[in-house]
C-alpha cells in the first residue's frame, strides 16, 4: 500500500516538473541584454557625430536566436537630451550615439544622460521584450574656433609728454566669446600702423619705443588688431590716439602765478603750462597776438 502511493507521489511530482520544464522551454527569451555602466563621449559643436568610448554594443545570452537574441533598439532617459541612440546591427548590438539638434558649447559644455538597451522580443510584434540596466553616458561638447575677439571700447586715447619712454602709455583689451580656453584667449596684438614709434605686447599695453617730439608730431593715430589662441583676427581693428604735450619749462614772461609759466615754442604758438596743487596741467595751443 505504501509503495502505491510512493509511486503515485512520485509520478504527480514527475508531472509538476515535467510541466515547469515545459513551460520553461516555451520561455524563448530568457536573457536581458548587456551593457557597459559608464560611457564617455566627445562631439564637436556643430556636428551630430559622437565619440564613444567605450563603443555602444549591446550584447544577449539568447542570440543567435531571432528577436530574443537580437537587439532592436536603445532608449535615452533624461530631460531635454539633445542626443538620440540609434541601432546599426540588431545581431551584433552595434549602436551609435548622435546629437538630434545643432549643439553649442557656448551654451552647454557638458551633457550626461541614461541609456537602455532592449531586445525585440519573441517575435516581430515585440512581445515579452526584456531592457538592460540603465547606463550613465557623459558628452563632452568641443569648442570650434566660430568667434573672433572683440575690443571692449571703441577707441582709446592717451596723453604723454614729450621727451619721456614710458614702460606702459595705455591697456588695449580685447574679449572672445568662444567657449574653450584655447579659442576664448587673446594671444597676441599688433598694432598695424606702420612706422610708428609704439610698440604693444602679447598683454595688450603699449608703450613708445623712442623719446617722443612735440615739435615732430602732435598727435599719433595707431591701428591695433587682435589674434585668439585660435589665430583669428579681431573682428574690428581699433583706434588709438595718443596725444603728445610739450615739456613745460619757464619761458616767456608775462603770465604771472607761483605755479604758472608760459613757453613759446616754434612756429610762434604759446602754451601755457604749471602745476596746481600738486598736479600738473596743460593748456591748448594759443595763437600769439
Amino acid at each position: 500500500m505504501q509503495i502505491r502511493r510512493y509511486k503515485h507521489f512520485a509520478s504527480v511530482v514527475g508531472l509538476v516538473l515535467g510541466l515547469l520544464c515545459a513551460v520553461e522551454a516555451a520561455k524563448v527569451n530568457k536573457h536581458k541584454p548587456w551593457i557597459e555602466t559608464t560611457y564617455h563621449g566627445i562631439v564637436t559643436e556643430n556636428d551630430d557625430k559622437v565619440l564613444l568610448d567605450p563603443p555602444l554594443i549591446a550584447l544577449d545570452k539568447d542570440a543567435p536566436l531571432r528577436y530574443a537574441g537580437e537587439i532592436c533598439g536603445f532608449r535615452i532617459h533624461g530631460q531635454n537630451v539633445p542626443f538620440e541612440a540609434v541601432v546599426l546591427d540588431k545581431s551584433t548590438g552595434e549602436g551609435v550615439i548622435r546629437a538630434k539638434d545643432k549643439l553649442d558649447c557656448e551654451l552647454q559644455k557638458e551633457h550626461t544622460f541614461t541609456i537602455q538597451a532592449y531586445d525585440c522580443g519573441e517575435g516581430p510584434d515585440g512581445a515579452n521584450m526584456k531592457k538592460s540596466h540603465k547606463a550613465t553616458v557623459h558628452i563632452q561638447v568641443n569648442d570650434i574656433n566660430e568667434y573672433s575677439p572683440v575690443f571692449k571700447e571703441k577707441s582709446y586715447k592717451a596723453t604723454v609728454i614729450e621727451g619721456k619712454k614710458y614702460d606702459s602709455i595705455l591697456k588695449v583689451e580685447a574679449v572672445d566669446a568662444d567657449c574653450s580656453f584655447q579659442f576664448s584667449q587673446i594671444c597676441s596684438y599688433e598694432i598695424v600702423t606702420p612706422d610708428v614709434p609704439f610698440t604693444v605686447d602679447k598683454d595688450g599695453f603699449i608703450k613708445n619705443t623712442e623719446k617722443l617730439n612735440y615739435s615732430k608730431e602732435r598727435m599719433y593715430k595707431l591701428t591695433v588688431t587682435a589674434y585668439d589662441c585660435g589665430k583669428n583676427r579681431a573682428s574690428e581693428d581699433v583706434l588709438v590716439k595718443i596725444n603728445i604735450k610739450p615739456t613745460c619749462k619757464p619761458g616767456w614772461q608775462g603770465i604771472k602765478g607761483p605755479t604758472l609759466s608760459v613757453t613759446l615754442k616754434r612756429h610762434q604758438e604759446l602754451f601755457v603750462c604749471g602745476t596746481l596743487k600738486g598736479k600738473s596741467f596743460y593748456s591748448i595751443p594759443l595763437e600769439r597776438d
